[in-house]
């Protein structure tokens, strides 16, 4: 069953790989921040905490369209089963 969900695309492995990437980018900026600021460049510190910020909001722009995918999903069905 696992198998025919992925072959027809009934279960999304994009979203599971963006939020993967997006905790392996998080601590890498993390670790520069504090890099950046034990070093006493605190702007490029500052920098790296802004663009943590920003990655956040794009990661969370790309993945409302899988959640939108998902709750259409969920609707769908629940409107096939009122059906029968």
């Amino acid at each position: 069953m696992a198998f025919k969900e992925f072959a027809t695309f009934g279960t999304l492995i994009t979203p599971k790989i963006l939020v993967a990437v997006y905790w392996v980018l998080t601590i890498i900026y993390i670790i520069a921040a504090v890099i950046f600021a034990f070093n006493g460049n605190f702007n490029a510190s500052g920098l790296s905490i802004l663009v943590l910020v920003i990655t956040r909001i794009s990661f969370e722009l790309i993945m409302i369209s899988f959640k939108n995918n998902e709750f259409l999903f969920r609707i769908c069905n629940a409107l096939e089963k009122d059906k029968q």
